[in-house]
């Protein structure tokens, strides 16, 4: 089923929907509710810059000034041939990027995780639950379990697309049938778990419009990020999954499309506990897409991108491939986010039909040229995958069967059916 750009505005949170209609109340006051869930009321860039008061980083990259994207193993005029020389230019990278998702809390409180319902289904329990992200803040999940487990088995985690239906799509209560990756995946036997991301879900305020959310968020944390808390999110939902005495945390995986593909490239470049990820429809890179609009205007999760946007023709209603000079300025670019990955397995799948990411095949093709010399430098060449395949902007028959088998092999599934 290829979904179009009409019907991708209309898809998923149909549970969602019912409360898209009439007023809610916020703080003693009644809210019109927007017409659709991607109506923007309270969230832009401006309001960001009232509120945080931020200005352009004074940072300087690799990659700044050029258009093309920097070779990896290249470090001050030299070629990195050494493992060594690789960690240390790796240090750089994530502290560049690092610069621009801000600063995270110092301290973790505990998890104090709740579970509210379970159900029981055919052949897996359907567990929802909370776990303590921040202080005060409960994070609405579900944990699938396969029925008859036999010792520790690998875990997936599967963060939700850009949709309202939040957790509940993944985990097969609402939304597109394609994308509903945990259930697919419990009846694989793997255990998974998803979670409503800040601003999706029940995570969301419908009166605040699209990436509303995201002002109360930069309120309390103006020096950090939205994808920097996405980050944290998942990590805390690792830290509770290794908790769990059925989960094997030597095999922990994350898989997402879209919106939940590239909170699945950033969480696993920042937490190397993740062991194997696969991204669907959740990469570009700035410079091949054109601009940094949609990370800092279009969505809320890297505002400091938003000072290197120049194109007066750039707006909400068109940003996708469309050029802006000022792009050769982002000081990092994402192909070396890839690299951080590395030497972990991780497959990237792409259409080359995507509306959403007009430039993704390119840029997938390109960055992965300049991530697998990365790959053979730490000896695990292997470890690095691509799928490509025409469909929209979406996860098709084909390209999930790939991506689920692929995860198979990567975490050792088989061997936990053979010995139940």
């Amino acid at each position: 089923m290829k979904i179009e750009r009409r019907e991708f505005f209309e898809i998923a949170g149909l549970a969602a929907a019912a409360m898209l209609h009439g007023t809610t109340k916020v703080s003693g006051q009644k809210r019109t509710l927007p017409k659709s869930e991607y109506d923007y009321v309270d969230w832009s860039w401006e309001n960001w810059r009232r509120i945080t008061k931020a200005g352009r980083p004074k940072i300087i990259g690799e990659q700044t000034g050029k258009a093309e994207l920097v070779d990896l193993l290249g470090s001050a005029g030299k070629k990195i041939t050494a493992q060594g020389e690789w960690a240390s230019k790796r240090d750089q990278i994530k502290k560049r990027l690092s610069s621009f998702l801000g600063e995270p809390p110092k301290v973790k409180p505990g998890l104090q995780a709740k579970i509210l319902e379970e159900t029981s289904r055919d052949d897996y329990l359907l567990r929802k639950l909370t776990f303590q992200s921040e202080p005060g803040e409960f994070i609405p999940s579900y944990l699938l379990i396969p029925k008859n487990l036999k010792g520790r088995v690998p875990v997936v985690l599967c963060p939700h697309q850009t949709t309202q239906a939040g957790k509940n799509e993944p985990a097969g209560l609402a939304g597109n049938e394609q994308l509903q990756t945990a259930l697919h995946l419990v009846k694989r036997g793997f255990v998974t778990f998803t979670y409503d991301a800040i601003c999706f879900g029940e995570r969301h305020d419908a009166a605040s419009g699209h990436y509303g959310d995201a002002i109360p968020f930069y309120r309390k944390h103006p020096r950090w990020s939205l994808l920097g808390k996405m980050i944290w999110d998942l990590q805390r939902a690792v830290d509770y999954l290794e908790t769990l005495d059925f989960v094997d945390a030597s095999r922990i995986a994350s898989i997402g499309h879209s919106h939940g593909g590239y909170t699945t490239l950033f969480a696993m470049a920042f937490d190397s506990r993740i062991k194997a990820g696969v991204s669907n429809c959740g990469f570009d890179t700035f410079r091949l897409d054109g601009n940094t609009w949609r990370w800092a205007h279009a969505t809320a999760l890297m505002p400091l991108l938003g000072f290197y946007v120049s194109n007066p023709r750039i707006n909400m209603d068109l940003y996708r491939a469309v050029p802006d000079s000022a792009v050769i300025d982002v000081p990092f670019e994402m192909h070396e986010l890839l690299a951080l990955i590395a030497p972990r397995p991780l497959l990237l799948s792409t259409s080359d039909e995507d509306f959403v990411f007009p430039n993704g095949g390119w840029s997938s093709r390109r960055a992965l040229a300049r991530v697998q010399p990365v790959y053979d430098l730490l000896g695990e060449s292997q470890n690095l995958s691509s799928y490509f395949f025409d469909g929209g902007h979406n996860f098709t028959n084909a390209a999930s069967a790939n991506a689920y088998a692929w995860l198979e092999r990567q975490l050792d599934l088989r061997s936990d059916i053979n010995a139940a």
